[in-house]
Formats: structure tokens, C-alpha cells, sequence
């Protein structure tokens, strides 16, 4: 090998090495994430945030859902039923807090559980999760597109539709 094809050698190893850097730099500021313990606590964590402080823009919920929940129902539908759902927060208070994640052992499925504050003390909120398109997912909701969230509101006590008095 002469000199010459030594340069275009080393050249082209040094610029394979940036397009790589770029690429993994670029898929990690832009959501991806490689399949690990840490990746998926910031993701439920995320997803945690965005329940408690974003609830009123559920699109951003949305986004947080399975592919194959997202071809079961459409983000408007899903917007909907969970501005619905909200409407008697006393019937399901949302507001979660991160405590722990449950890994698989490759990585590609877990659950997250966090505390739901609420009346009684002690409830915990299991959301189970699985890794797709380089980022974990949540399948929670899954009452929303066939409906059956709907049943609990044929039971709201008087008191609760009519005030206190």
C-alpha cells in the first residue's frame, strides 16, 4: 500500500468515524434511545410528567402510546375520551409519582409503578411498557377506544353530579 492510498485510507476511517458520532448524537437529541434500564426509567418518569402537568394538551399523552394502540384509536378520539375521563377526577385521580421500574431481561418490555395520589392510600398505578422505534412506549388506556371507560360514569352519585347539598 503506498502512501497515498495510506491518506485516503485513514480519511475515510476518520469521516466513517463522524458520521457515526453525528448519527448517534443525532438519534439521542432527537428521542431515540438504545434499549437499557436508564433509558426506560426517563421515559416513564416522562411519561409521569406529562400526565401530572400536561394533562390538559393530551396529545402529548398520546404520543407516549404503543404503536398498536395508536392504530386503535386516533389522537382526536383519544383527546376525547380523555378529556371525558378527567371531567369527574374523583371518579380516577391522575396525578402519579415514579417509584420503580420492572425490567425484562432484554430490556424490551418492563412495567413502571408509581403511587396515585388519591383518597385511599396506597394505590399503585402499574403501567406496563415495551421498546419500538428506538424509544419505550406505555400501554395504558386501554379502555379508551372500545369505550368501556364510559360505564363508571352510569354510576356517579347524585351528590357528586349536584354539589354537596
Amino acid at each position: 500500500m503506498n502512501k497515498r492510498q495510506k491518506i485516503v485510507k485513514r480519511i475515510l476511517l476518520i469521516v466513517g468515524a463522524g458520521i457515526l458520532l453525528g448519527l448517534s448524537g443525532f438519534l439521542f437529541q432527537h428521542g431515540f434511545n438504545f434499549p437499557s434500564k436508564s433509558a426506560a426509567e426517563k421515559r416513564a418518569r416522562a411519561f409521569a410528567e406529562e400526565i401530572n402537568h400536561h394533562y390538559s394538551k393530551p396529545e402529548g399523552i398520546y404520543s407516549f402510546l404503543t404503536q398498536d394502540y395508536r392504530k386503535t384509536i386516533t389522537e382526536k378520539e383519544f383527546v376525547e375520551a380523555f378529556l371525558k375521563e378527567r371531567s369527574y377526577p374523583y371518579l380516577t385521580p391522575l396525578w402519579i409519582n415514579f417509584k420503580r421500574i420492572e425490567m425484562a431481561e432484554d430490556n424490551l418490555s418492563g412495567t413502571a409503578y408509581y403511587d396515585q395520589a388519591a383518597r385511599l392510600k396506597g394505590m399503585v398505578y402499574e403501567v406496563p411498557f415495551v421498546y419500538e422505534n428506538f424509544n419505550y412506549y406505555m400501554i395504558d388506556f386501554e379502555e379508551f377506544p372500545d369505550g368501556s371507560y364510559l360505564e363508571k360514569f352510569d354510576h356517579i352519585p347524585n351528590y357528586l353530579i349536584n354539589g354537596w347539598d
